[in-house]
C-alpha cells in the first residue's frame, strides 16, 4: 500500500467538505469501529480486520514476493507489525478511509487486504493478496466491489491508483476494473532506498 513519504507528481483539486459522523467521532477524539461492516462479492467478503486476523494478515506482508511490489511495506517486515496495522486501521476507520480483509467465503481464508484513502475528491486504492492465492481473480473481484461502493458511499470524483511498472500483474488487475494508464514516474521510495518507475491510473466518476 501507498507510502506516506513518496514524493507527489500531481496537484490535486478541492472539493466542498461534506460533513458525517465519522467527521465528528473525529472532532472529538472518537474511535468507531464498524464491526458489521462488510462488502459482499460472489466469492469473497470484505470486511473490518480483527486482531485475531493479525498471523494471516502477517504472512502476507512478510513475503518479500509481496512487499517488494509495494511502496509502504517494509521488509523484512517486523514481528507484530500486523497487530499494530489492524489497531491503526480500526482507529481510523471512516466513510473516507477504510482498510479491509479479503476473506474467501466458502471457508473464510483471510487472502488480502484491500483499502481506500479519501484525499481532495479521489479516492486511492491499494490491495495486496496472498501469493498462495494469485491468479484466482480475486484482486479483480475484490478491486471492482470496493470501486463501486466508493461511487455509491462517497462523493469521491475518481478512484487512482498506482503500480510499480515491473508489477504487469496489478496493471492488468487495474485495467480490468476499469482504470485507465494516466503517466509513468520515477517516484522516489525512502523505505526501498530508490527511486522506482511508477504507473499511475485513473477512473472517473460514472455519469448518469
Amino acid at each position: 500500500m501507498r507510502g506516506r513519504n513518496e514524493k507527489s507528481i500531481r496537484g490535486f483539486r478541492r472539493c466542498p467538505k461534506v460533513v458525517s459522523v465519522d467527521d465528528m467521532d473525529d472532532k472529538f477524539g472518537l474511535s468507531r469501529v464498524d464491526e458489521g461492516f462488510a462488502i459482499l462479492t460472489e466469492r469473497l467478503q470484505l470486511r473490518t480486520p480483527r486482531l485475531d486476523d493479525a498471523p494471516a494478515i502477517q504472512s502476507i506482508a512478510a513475503d518479500q514476493r509481496v512487499a517488494l511490489t509495494t511502496a509502504s511495506i517494509p521488509h523484512p517486515y517486523p514481528d507484530g507489525g500486523a497487530a499494530s496495522f489492524i489497531t491503526r486501521v480500526r482507529n481510523e476507520a471512516s466513510r473516507e478511509k477504510r482498510n479491509l480483509a479479503i476473506t474467501v467465503r466458502n471457508g473464510g481464508d483471510l487472502v488480502g487486504m484491500i483499502g481506500y484513502e479519501i484525499k481532495a475528491c479521489e479516492a486511492e486504492l491499494a490491495y495486496m493478496v496472498s501469493p498462495t492465492h494469485w491468479r484466482y481473480g480475486y484482486a479483480t473481484e475484490a478491486c471492482k466491489s470496493v470501486i463501486e461502493h466508493i461511487f455509491a458511499a462517497t462523493e469521491a470524483t475518481a478512484v487512482v491508483a498506482r503500480a510499480m511498472a515491473h508489477n504487469k500483474a496489478s496493471e492488468a488487475v487495474l485495467r480490468k476494473v476499469g482504470l485507465e494508464r494516466q503517466c509513468e514516474a520515477l517516484v522516489e521510495l525512502p523505505i526501498r532506498s530508490g527511486a522506482f518507475l511508477t504507473s499511475f491510473w485513473r477512473l472517473g466518476r460514472p455519469t448518469v
